[in-house]
C-alpha cells in the first residue's frame, strides 16, 4: 500500500500525520518474551528496551544503632539517678535538727554505734494538755558493725532521773516536753553514761501516715484489745493500718491484753517496730517506696540518712542470738507523792556493760519484773467521789475491778478534791502506784501516805477522785 508515494512498509508516514499508539507492538513483544529463558550472561530484557537504574538497598549498620541507643539509655539513667539523688537529699534535709546533732557523740568506723529512738505523743489520749509532747517510747539500740550483733534497752517513760538544767528529779518522758529532742538526748546520756551517736524521733499521730504509706503492717494479735483510751483491736492475723497500729502501741489500760501495763506496752511497741521494719524491707514497689520516703520526711526527725536508717532497720528485724532486747531493770515506787519507775542501779550498770561491749542484754529481766508485778495483785481498793460528778465512783470502781483489783468500798468523800489523790499505808507505796497506773482518767494522780484513812476504810489503797478525773 502506497500513501502519498510511500511504500506500505514505511511505518513513519500516516495520512493524519500522527504516530499511532504502539500498544499492539508492545503486546506482541510481550508474547515473544513470554516463556523465554535468558541465556547466561545475557542482560535482562525489558519491554522498552532500556536497562533501568539499579538502586542498591542501604545496609543498616546495627553497631551504630546499638552504640547510640546505649549512649541515650546511659544518659537517661544518669539524669534519673541525679534527679533521684537531689530529691532524696532534699527529703533528708527536712529531717535534720542541727541543735540535736551538736550534742551527739562522734564514733570510729569500727566501734559500736548507739542510737536513741523516741516515739513522741503530742497530746495524749489520756487527757494531756493539747500540744504537750512527751517521749512515750525510748529505746537505746547498740549495733556492732563488725559482727552485726545488736541489743535494745527500753527505758520506761516513768523512769526517775535528773534532767540537766532542771532542779530535782523528774520522769524521763518530761525531758522532751521541757527541751525537745536535744534535752531528751542529754538526759539519756546523763542517765546511762553512754555516748549517743544518732537519734530518731517519730511522732505517734504522724507515724500512722508512714504505716499507711507502706500499705499496712501484717501482725498477729494474740488477744483482742479493748482499751477505752487507746481503742479496740480484734485478735488474729491481720494487716494493721495506721489507726489500728496506734491502738496497739498505745494500749495499756486493758487488763486482758496488756496485764503488765507499761511493761506489756513496751513489748508491743517493739514487736510492732520489728514487723513494720520487716514489711518495709520487703517492699519492692517503687511508687510505694516514694510514698514512704515522703511520709518519713514529714514525720521523722533524725541525723541519719535513709540508707543508714534502712541498715539500722535490718538489724532490728530479726530475732535470735544476733538481737537481744530487754527493759531497764527496776521497780515502781511512790517518791514525794509521785509514781516513779526506779532503776536498779547495780543491775542496770551490769546490763550497760554488756550492752556497750558485747551488744548483748538479758531478756530474762523483763520476765522477772513481770512475775514480781503479778504477785502484787488482788489489792483491796476503796474509791470515793470527791469530784461531785454523779456515778463517777461506781464507774471507776468497775474499771479497777476489771484491772484485777478488789474494790471493797465506794461512796462520796467528805470534801471536794481538785486533784485525784491515792492514799496508802506506810511501806505500801508500790500497791498505790499499781492502782494509780490503772486510773486512766487521771494523768498524774497525787500519791500520799495516810495510815489513818487506810485504817478507817479497811483497804490497802484509797482513791479519792478529783475534778481533774475524766469520767470513763
Amino acid at each position: 500500500m502506497i500513501r502519498h508515494g510511500k511504500e506500505d512498509d514505511d511505518p513513519h508516514l500516516f495520512l493524519d500525520g500522527e504516530q499511532p499508539h504502539l500498544y499492539r507492538k508492545s503486546r506482541l513483544k510481550r508474547r515473544e518474551l513470554k516463556g523465554r529463558v535468558e541465556e547466561p550472561g545475557e542482560p535482562h530484557l525489558f519491554l522498552d528496551g532500556e536497562q533501568p537504574h539499579i538502586y542498591r538497598r542501604r545496609r543498616v549498620r546495627w553497631t551504630s544503632v546499638l552504640k547510640w541507643g546505649a549512649l541515650a539509655l546511659v544518659l537517661i539513667l544518669v539524669i534519673i539517678v541525679a534527679w533521684g539523688y537531689v530529691w532524696l537529699k532534699m527529703k533528708e534535709s527536712k529531717m535534720k535538727v542541727p541543735a540535736v546533732e551538736q550534742v551527739l557523740d562522734s564514733k570510729a568506723d569500727d566501734q559500736p554505734v548507739t542510737t536513741l529512738i523516741m516515739g513522741v505523743d503530742t497530746g495524749s489520749v489520756e487527757g494531756e494538755e493539747e500540744g504537750v509532747s512527751r517521749s512515750d517510747i525510748m529505746m537505746l539500740v547498740s549495733v556492732n558493725p563488725a559482727n552485726d550483733k545488736a541489743a535494745v534497752i527500753s527505758i520506761p517513760r516513768d523512769t526517775r532521773v535528773e534532767i540537766p538544767g532542771e532542779s530535782g528529779y523528774e520522769k524521763i518522758n518530761a525531758a522532751y516536753a521541757l527541751g525537745g529532742p536535744k534535752l531528751a538526748v542529754d538526759t539519756v546520756k546523763e542517765f546511762t553514761g553512754l555516748d549517743i551517736n544518732h537519734f530518731v524521733v517519730m511522732d505517734f499521730e504522724s507515724f500512722k501516715h508512714i504505716v499507711d504509706a507502706i500499705g499496712g503492717v501484717r501482725m498477729r494479735i494474740e488477744v483482742p484489745i479493748n482499751d477505752k483510751y487507746a481503742g479496740k483491736l480484734s485478735a488474729g492475723d491481720q494487716v494493721l493500718n495506721g489507726d489500728q497500729a496506734l491502738v496497739l502501741v498505745r494500749a495499756r489500760h486493758d487488763p486482758k491484753s496488756v496485764p503488765g501495763g507499761d511493761l506489756d506496752r513496751i513489748k508491743n511497741q517493739r514487736r510492732f517496730l520489728q514487723a513494720m521494719l520487716s514489711t518495709l524491707s520487703h517492699t519492692r514497689n517503687p511508687f510505694r517506696i516514694i510514698r514512704v520516703i515522703d511520709a518519713a520526711s514529714e514525720n521523722i526527725k533524725t541525723d541519719l540518712t535513709f540508707a543508714e536508717m534502712l541498715r539500722l532497720g535490718r538489724r532490728l528485724q530479726g530475732a535470735g542470738s544476733d538481737l537481744t532486747m530487754t527493759t531497764v531493770p527496776g521497780d515502781s515506787k511512790v517518791v514525794g507523792g509521785i509514781w516513779y519507775y526506779l532503776a536498779d542501779t547495780a543491775e542496770f550498770q551490769e546490763m550497760l556493760d554488756g550492752f556497750k561491749t558485747e551488744q548483748k542484754v538479758d531478756p530474762g529481766v523483763e520476765e522477772r519484773m513481770q512475775t514480781q508485778q503479778e504477785s502484787g495483785g488482788d489489792v483491796k481498793v476503796g474509791v470515793l467521789n470527791g469530784a461531785g460528778v454523779q456515778g463517777l465512783a461506781s464507774a471507776v470502781a468497775g474499771e479497777l475491778g476489771r484491772s484485777g483489783h478488789v474494790v471493797t468500798v465506794t461512796g462520796n468523800s467528805e470534801s471536794r478534791y481538785q486533784r485525784t489523790t491515792v492514799y496508802y499505808a506506810g511501806g505500801q507505796s508500790d500497791k498505790a502506784g499499781a492502782v494509780a497506773a490503772d486510773l486512766a482518767g487521771a494523768d498524774e494522780p497525787l500519791l500520799e501516805g495516810s495510815d489513818e484513812l487506810i485504817s478507817k476504810y479497811g483497804v490497802d489503797v484509797l482513791v479519792v477522785l478529783g475534778a481533774d478525773y475524766e469520767k470513763p
